[in-house]
């Protein structure tokens, strides 16, 4: 037999409602799965509507296609989503042999840091040092 919940009646194991006050009958466990389940799909609608650019603005239009890659994994490591127009045509070789322009867009509200992120990526410089090819034997000339 089943207590209701609600009224504390006794109710028959197959049933859903309570004949005495009309509470469904569930167990604690089924509960607690239901809560679960809402926690998890609020969590994922949350997760996937994060993802979405709403106000969409020009981050950067980068010419160079690595740096254009290296920007777009600054971005997701600083956690700021960004769209860009990657279609076919987004990487065409032009007369010279360069590429396209790609067009980076963020968030409104991610654009100041989003801007700063690509100066970053625009001005950093590689320093080398000798240490840095000593591994390259191959390389030298006899």
């Amino acid at each position: 037999m089943k207590t209701c919940h609600v009224c504390g009646a006794a109710c028959e194991n197959d049933a859903e409602i309570c004949m005495l006050c009309g509470a469904e009958l569930k167990t604690f466990e089924a509960y607690e799965k239901e809560i679960r389940e809402a926690e998890e799909l609020a969590a994922q609608k949350a997760a996937e509507e994060a993802l979405i650019v709403k106000k969409p603005v020009l981050a950067a239009s980068v010419d160079n296609i690595v740096a254009a890659e290296i920007y777009k994994d600054v971005l997701r490591d600083n956690g700021i989503v960004f769209t860009c127009d990657e279609s076919e045509d987004a990487m065409q070789i032009v007369f010279g042999g360069g590429f396209t322009a790609q067009e980076i867009y963020v968030n409104e509200s991610d654009l100041e840091i989003a801007q700063q992120l690509y100066e970053n990526v625009v001005n950093a410089q590689m320093d080398f040092d000798d240490a840095d090819f000593e591994n390259f034997d191959e390389f030298e000339e006899e």
